[in-house]
């Protein structure tokens, strides 16, 4: 029995926009203030979600807005060591590489009992000093959330963790959210269809084949390529365009805080990414009920069944990627039918308030394990 409220410091790298801080903003939106006492300190500044995060009236604790050369870690460590010292949680509960390593030692050394980390993707492009100082840190936690099963059986591999104390929770969507904006989205045009693909534009994600895979579609005059996200590689990808010759057809959208209602306007979602933890922008196409053609990858195949939910394919093989939107372009009726099976499994498995629903289950029985000792 709990007669208290459980303090929760969440520890982040910063607020931007990314699926990470995503799942975090809804969490903290979502969790019961009766039964739990959050508050959220970063260690490398605010970002573009800070007002988003100062809206949930929590305490709210911004480090690392001033770098110091050299001398990061060093502060960024003493900064948290002294907060945690001062509100003394009950739970810290960190998540990306800076949060994950400066956290756990803070957490340690100013004696919280519990230290929680969710990892959020496979670090296969991590370098190695990053991945050892992950894997040393690990052994100060309480318990390791892995975001799918892909996650989790790389941290057991890579990070020596055993199996046990690994627990998946898939991060979420917010369903009732994300439907009332699809509500109010433009109509899909009908004089064209729309192909949309939604994330950074980095090597992970894989641009450079889905832009490949348009340029082999037989009708792709009749068609759109939507990208919706910035990166490095944006430059790249538009000449590769213009030597394709689709600059016409392929619309480079950069950073948008409308994707849903893009979403809504598409006609299929295209995911052609390398490697994925989970995969945050397939979960909202599928509660788009947009058809969806993604890499068979780990980390999608929790979320899509081949054949059933969707269309999986060979990764870096514009061929078959390019087969496989045709496919589903071509036969609305039976894109219809997967994007439905694929909206209910969002539904069931990673709606906001199934996943909280389990963090919150999770807090509470790691808890009430420490004060039985």
């Amino acid at each position: 029995m709990i007669d208290k409220k459980i303090k929760i410091l969440f520890v982040a790298n910063a607020l931007e926009v990314g699926g990470a801080e995503k799942f975090l903003l809804d969490l903290l939106k979502h969790l019961d203030r009766s039964v739990f006492e959050p508050s959220l300190a970063t260690v490398i500044g605010g970002g573009s979600l800070l007002k988003d995060f100062q809206s949930l009236n929590l305490p709210l604790y911004i480090h690392g807005i001033k770098r110091v050369r050299y001398l990061g870690g060093v502060v960024q460590f003493w900064q948290l060591y002294k907060l945690m010292k001062q509100l003394r949680p009950d739970i810290v509960h960190t998540q990306l590489f800076a949060a994950d390593l400066w956290g756990r030692l803070a957490a340690w050394a100013a004696g919280v009992p519990i230290i929680i980390t969710t990892e959020q993707n496979v670090n296969i492009d991590q370098s190695w000093l990053r991945e050892t100082l992950k894997m040393w840190t690990y052994r100060l936690t309480t318990q390791v959330v892995a975001i799918s099963t892909a996650v989790k059986n790389y941290a057991i591999k890579r990070y020596c963790l055993p199996a046990d104390k690994i627990i998946i929770i898939p991060n979420d969507v917010d369903l009732a959210a994300l439907e009332k904006r699809f509500a109010s989205a433009p109509p899909k045009p009908t004089d064209k269809k729309i192909i949309i693909n939604t994330g950074r534009l980095v090597p992970q994600k894989g641009q450079k084949y889905l832009l490949e895979a348009f340029a082999l579609l037989p009708q792709k005059n009749n068609y759109e390529l939507w990208l919706a996200g910035n990166g490095p590689l944006k430059k790249e990808l538009e000449t590769q365009a213009q030597k394709l010759g689709i600059t016409s057809q392929v619309k480079f959208l950069g950073t948008r805080h409308d994707v849903p209602e893009l979403l809504a306007q598409a006609h299929l979602f295209a995911f052609s990414s390398i490697f994925e933890g989970l995969g945050i922008a397939v979960l909202e196409a599928a509660a788009a009920k947009l058809p969806i053609v993604a890499s068979k990858i780990d980390g999608i195949l929790d979320i899509i069944k081949d054949g059933e939910s969707g269309l999986l394919v060979e990764p870096k093989n514009p061929v078959v990627l390019a087969k496989a939107m045709e496919e589903l372009l071509n036969n609305e009726e039976k894109a219809k039918l997967m994007a439905m099976k694929a909206y209910e499994n969002i539904k069931n498995n990673f709606d906001i308030s199934v996943v909280v629903k389990k963090y919150e289950d999770l807090f509470k029985k790691i808890y009430e394990d420490f004060a039985n000792k």
